[in-house]
C-alpha cells in the first residue's frame, strides 16, 4: 500500500528495516534505531501537517535515513516542501533544505495561525520564530503564533491579536533568536497582558524541544518581566462581585498568604499540624466551625525531621496522611536534589495543580527565602511574596507562613514577627502564639489574631500541648475562648503612672512585713497573683531603683531557693524608732516627694527625694540638687548650696 503521506513512509521504512515502532497520540513515536536491540527506543518521530520530524539521540539522524534509504525529500507528504498559508494571504514555502520562498500577498502583515486564536484571552499564547514551531506547539493543544521571515522581523507585523493575552515568547538558542524574542517582548509591551521568555530543554527550538518528548512546561524560563510601562486599568462595572471563601472561617481565608508568629517551643509547629489534620480529613475546627473545603496539604518543614516528629504529630492529631505531602526538594537536569525556596513559584504550583492542595504550610519562612533575599528589606520580601500571593489566589491554596518572634518586647504585634513590616502586609489575615501570662502552670498558651483584613477579628483561643495517648508525641489540646488580645498578649508592664507602681510595691512591702520582712519569691508572687497582678508587672516594679525590695538567693545547687525581702518591716520597733529607719528622720514620710515610692537611704531620706533618679531630683529636668544636703539648687549656682561647706546631717 502506497503511504499517503511522509509520516507513514518513514514508520514503513522502519518496519521494512525491521524495526519496532511504537504510536502514540497526537502524531508521536518513538522507534527502534537501525541496527540496535529491539529495546531501543532512541529514534523519535512527530508528524505535523505537511511533513514528518524526526531526530535519533543515538546515531546522526541523517545516518538513520541513509539506512532506511530515505532522503530528505521523504519526509515531506510532497516530496517538493511544504506551504505555509497565512490568513491574510501570504504564502511561504519551505523546501527540503530549508530554502523559503514567499508568494500570494507579500505584504501581509498578519501572524502565522493568528486567525486560529482562542476567544478565552486568559490562555496563554506561544510566539515563537517559525512556521515549524507553530506547528508543533499546536500538537500538544496549545495555540501558537510566529511573524513572517523569521528572525527580527516581529516589527513587521500585526501584533494586535495579542492583546491582552499572556505570552511565551520562545527563543531559539542562538545569538539571532535570543535578539528577536527581546525585540517581541518589546513590541508587545502595552499589548500582552505579559510576557515570559522561554528556551528549549533539549535542543535549539520549540520543534526540538516537543520532538525530544518534553511538555511545554519544562521549557526553561530566562526572562519574565510585564511587557511595559503603561498602566492598565479596569472599570469595577466589570469586576464580577465574589464572597470571600474560607479554609478556617475568619482566620485562614482560601487562597491568602496567611501568617502564624510565636517564640520557639510555643507549639507554632505542632499547631500547624493540627490545621492540616483538620483540613485532610474535613474535621471541626476548635471554634466549633466545620472545614468545608477537605483537601490535600503540601508540607515545607525546615527544622523537624519527617519520620521521628512531624509524621508522629500528623497521627497524633489525626491527620489522613496519604493527603499530606513533604517537598524534599527541586530535581536539577543533571538529576541533583537542591533545597527548595519560595523562589520556585511554578514548581510549587504545579504540585499544588497536581495534588488540588488547600495548603501550603512554610515552617519556619526564613529557612525558605531565596538565598540573595533579605528578609529585612521591604522590597526584596514583597518581590518573592508577590509572587507567592499570586499563584496562592490563581489555585485557591492557603499559604501559612511560621515565623518567630523578634527580640523587640510589647508594642504593636504586628511588628513582632520577624523579618520586614512587608511580610505581614503581604498577608491577608494573621496569627500570633503567646504564653498566657497569668497561667500559674506556665503551660497555657493563646492563639490570638494579628491581622484580618478580610472580616472581623476573630476570639483568642486557649490550648495547651500534651502528650498523645500512650506516646510521647504532643498534640493540641483545646480549652476554650480568651478575652485578651494579641496587644494584651504581648504587653509588658508600663510604670509611666506613678501610682500604678507605687501601689504595687505598697502591695508587696506590707506582704513583706507582715511575714517579718522576708517571704519566699514563688510565695510573694502567689499573694500579687490573688491581687489581680501579673508576674510580668510585679517583677518590673520590684526591679526598679528606690522599690525597696532586694532579692536574695538562699542555699546552693537545686536546693537554692529566691527569697524578697525589705530592709525593716513596716510597723516594727526599729521603724518607729530608728531615726534613720523607712519612716524617714524625726518620724517624717518614707514616701519621695516626686515619685511616691518609699524612701530606705538615709541620704535619700534627708532630701526627700531619690538622689540617684533624675526624673526625682530634678522634677523639672533643669535644676540640680547639692552634693552635700541633697536639696535642689538653683540652675547657675553650681553642685551645692553656697552655705553648704561642710554635710549639714540635720538638713531638712
Amino acid at each position: 500500500m502506497t503511504p499517503t503521506n511522509a509520516y507513514q513512509r518513514l514508520v514503513d521504512a522502519l518496519h521494512k528495516h525491521g524495526c519496532r515502532v511504537d504510536e502514540k497520540s497526537g502524531g508521536r513515536a518513538a522507534a527502534q534505531a537501525p541496527g540496535h536491540s529491539d529495546t531501543d527506543r532512541s529514534v523519535s518521530i512527530l508528524h505535523l501537517p505537511g511533513r514528518v520530524l524526526i531526530n535519533s539521540h543515538s546515531d546522526p539522524t541523517s545516518d538513520v535515513l541513509d539506512a532506511l534509504g530515505l532522503t530528505l525529500a521523504d519526509l515531506y507528504d510532497n516530496r517538493s516542501g511544504v506551504n505555509y498559508r497565512y490568513g491574510g494571504g501570504r504564502i511561504v514555502h519551505r523546501d527540503p533544505f530549508k530554502k523559503f520562498r514567499q508568494s500570494g500577498d507579500t505584504k501581509d502583515t498578519s501572524l502565522f495561525h493568528a486567525e486560529g486564536l482562542p476567544a478565552e484571552t486568559t490562555l496563554p499564547v506561544y510566539f515563537v520564530e517559525g512556521e515549524n514551531d507553530v506547528l508543533a506547539v499546536e500538537t500538544t493543544g496549545y495555540p501558537a503564533v510566529c511573524a513572517a521571515q523569521g528572525a527580527g522581523k516581529a516589527h513587521l507585523a500585526d501584533l494586535e491579536p495579542l492583546r491582552g493575552r499572556p505570552v511565551i515568547v520562545v527563543a531559539d538558542k542562538d545569538g539571532p533568536g535570543r535578539r528577536h524574542a527581546q525585540q517581541v517582548v518589546e513590541l508587545l509591551a502595552g499589548v500582552a497582558e505579559s510576557t515570559v521568555i522561554v528556551e528549549a530543554k533539549t535542543g535549539k527550538d520549540a520543534a526540538d524541544h516537543i520532538l525530544a518528548g518534553h511538555d511545554l512546561a519544562e521549557f526553561v524560563v530566562v526572562a519574565e518581566q510585564a511587557t511595559g510601562p503603561s498602566l492598565q486599568s479596569v472599570r469595577l462595572s466589570d469586576v464580577k462581585p465574589e464572597r470571600i471563601t474560607w479554609l478556617w472561617p475568619g482566620r485562614m481565608p482560601a487562597g491568602k498568604l496567611v501568617t502564624l508568629d510565636g517564640d520557639p517551643s510555643l507549639g507554632k509547629s505542632t499547631l500547624a499540624l493540627t490545621f492540616a489534620a483538620t483540613i485532610t480529613n474535613g474535621g471541626t475546627w476548635p471554634d466549633n466551625t466545620t472545614c468545608t473545603t477537605p483537601g490535600d496539604v503540601i508540607l515545607l518543614s525546615g527544622e523537624d525531621g519527617l519520620a521521628d516528629t512531624v509524621r508522629p504529630r500528623l497521627d497524633a492529631a489525626g491527620a489522613d496522611v496519604t493527603r499530606v505531602h513533604a517537598v524534599q526538594g527541586i530535581t536539577l537536569e543533571d538529576g541533583t536534589l537542591v533545597p527548595p525556596t519560595l523562589g520556585d513559584v511554578r514548581q510549587l504550583e504545579q504540585l499544588i495543580r497536581q495534588t488540588s492542595a488547600r495548603l501550603l504550610i512554610v515552617d519556619v519562612l526564613m529557612a525558605y527565602l531565596p538565598g540573595k533575599v533579605d528578609s529585612h528589606k521591604d522590597q526584596d520580601i514583597r518581590r518573592v511574596l508577590s509572587a507567592l500571593a499570586t499563584m496562592a489566589d490563581e489555585t485557591g491554596c492557603t499559604v501559612l507562613l511560621l515565623r518567630h518572634l523578634n527580640k523587640a518586647k510589647g508594642g504593636d504585634p504586628l511588628y513582632r514577627g520577624g523579618g520586614s513590616i512587608g511580610i505581614v502586609g503581604a498577608a491577608r489575615a494573621g496569627m500570633l502564639v503567646a504564653a498566657d501570662p497569668d497561667d500559674e502552670t506556665g503551660k497555657v498558651r493563646v492563639l490570638a489574631s494579628t491581622k484580618s483584613n478580610l472580616g472581623p477579628p476573630p476570639e483568642s483561643l486557649r490550648y495547651q500541648l500534651v502528650s498523645a495517648e500512650g506516646t510521647d508525641v504532643a498534640r493540641v489540646d483545646w480549652l476554650g475562648v480568651d478575652g485578651r488580645d494579641a496587644r494584651e498578649l504581648l504587653s509588658e508592664p508600663t510604670f509611666d503612672d506613678g501610682d500604678d507602681r507605687s501601689s504595687i510595691i505598697r502591695i508587696v512591702t506590707t506582704y513583706l512585713a507582715e511575714c517579718g520582712g522576708s517571704a519566699p519569691a514563688a510565695d510573694v508572687l502567689k499573694h500579687t497573683r490573688s491581687a489581680g497582678l501579673t508576674d510580668n508587672a510585679v517583677k518590673k516594679a520590684r526591679s526598679k531603683r528606690g522599690s525597696g525590695i532586694r532579692t536574695e538567693k538562699s542555699g546552693f545547687g537545686k536546693g537554692a531557693s529566691w527569697f524578697w525581702s525589705i530592709d525593716s518591716p513596716i510597723g516594727s520597733e526599729d521603724s518607729r524608732d530608728s531615726e534613720t529607719g523607712t519612716n524617714g528622720i524625726n518620724g517624717e514620710s518614707m514616701e519621695c516627694r516626686a515619685c511616691g515610692l518609699p524612701l530606705t537611704d538615709p541620704d535619700d531620706q534627708r532630701a526627700g527625694l531619690h538622689l540617684d533618679m533624675p526624673t526625682c531630683r530634678q522634677p523639672q529636668l533643669t535644676d540640680p540638687v547639692c552634693t552635700v544636703c541633697g536639696l535642689p539648687v538653683t540652675s547657675g549656682q553650681g553642685d551645692r548650696h553656697l552655705s553648704c561647706n561642710e554635710p549639714q546631717e540635720d538638713a531638712a
